[in-house]
């Protein structure tokens, strides 16, 4: 008989042996047990106190000699049960610990123009749709080869945009697709360009070398998209 079964549930290779053994014995003695079940002296008795411990053995007195018994088989559903009680216990604690884990800041930092490469290409591995204060349109320069390629696959994935830019980007006549774009006064300017996507803060400074910073949180995503929310209110079509 297949022992895997009663193994899953907690029992020992020897403990599923000598209950099995007692099954098929329906009571015996621990001579009998011991045979039948190939069980040392040395292991028997602390593989029967387990067992009864788990309420899948119990034992009666004659004549001041015991004899052993297995308990019905739904006795190992019982533990299962009980397996899932208990788990179910510390689930909550579980969950929230999870979620803690999951909640924890996820940042990175790269440096130059590959480094604002690799954190727009999140942006198209996350696909949603991405809100973003440029200010100027530093990207469209600083990657002129890459812009393009970008453009194309964020189209193909139908991920809308919504930036906002300094009146000083409208001259530019810019002409994008799936794009939404307002415009706000160059004394709102700012070196640093962000955009927000799902769970996700990307931001760019442009320097002598360029940084790029990938944040992944929830909160400082929210954060940022309530001031991208203010931005837009204050920008002109």
């Amino acid at each position: 008989m297949q022992i895997r079964p009663l193994e899953d549930i907690g029992l020992t290779p020897k403990e599923a042996d000598v209950y099995l053994a007692l099954v098929s014995m329906k009571s015996a003695s621990i001579s009998d047990i011991m045979l039948r079940a190939n069980v040392s002296r040395k292991s028997i008795y602390e593989i029967l106190h387990k067992l009864l411990d788990r309420g899948l053995v119990s034992y009666t007195i004659n004549d001041g000699k015991k004899r052993f018994n297995a308990a019905h088989p739904d006795s190992l559903l019982d533990i299962l049960k009980k397996k899932e009680e208990n788990l179910r216990e510390v689930l909550p604690e579980i969950l929230a610990k999870y979620r803690e884990e999951e909640e924890k800041t996820n940042v990175e930092v790269f440096l130059g123009i590959e480094g604002i490469r690799t954190v727009s290409e999140k942006i198209l591995a996350v696909g949603k749709p991405m809100y973003a204060v440029s200010g100027n349109a530093e990207m469209h320069t600083h990657l002129k080869f890459y812009t393009p390629e970008f453009i194309r696959k964020r189209v193909q994935l139908n991920i809308k945009r919504c930036v906002v830019y300094n009146e000083g980007v409208r001259k530019l006549g810019l002409k994008i697709p799936l794009t939404e774009m307002r415009y706000v006064p160059e004394e709102y300017s700012s070196p640093i360009q962000f955009t927000v996507y799902g769970d996700n803060v990307n931001l760019l400074i442009y320097s002598d070398i360029p940084v790029a910073i990938h944040i992944q949180n929830s909160d400082i995503a929210k954060s940022f998209m309530n001031h991208f929310k203010l931005m837009w209110a204050i920008g002109k079509k």
